[in-house]
C-alpha cells in the first residue's frame, strides 16, 4: 500500500525522512524531481500500526 505525502511534517509514502532545509539539488536528467522516488515508489506489505494521537495517519493513496 501506498500513503500521502506529508512533506510539511517530513513524511514521505509514510517514510520519515526529515524537515528539509533549504531546497534540492537540480536534475538534469530530471529536473522535476525532489529526491524521494524511492521512498515514493516502495509498496508496504502488511499493516501499519496506527498511532494513538493520530489514528488515521498515514493516510493511503486511492487506489
Amino acid at each position: 500500500m501506498q500513503y500521502k505525502d506529508d512533506l510539511a511534517n517530513g513524511y514521505v509514502n509514510g517514510h520519515y525522512v526529515g524537515i528539509r532545509q533549504g531546497t534540492p539539488t537540480p536534475d538534469k536528467l530530471e529536473p522535476a524531481a525532489d529526491g524521494y522516488e524511492v521512498p515514493r515508489g516502495t509498496v508496504r506489505q502488511g499493516t501499519v500500526t496506527p498511532d494513538a494521537l493520530e489514528p488515521n495517519y498515514p493516510e493511503p493513496v486511492d487506489p
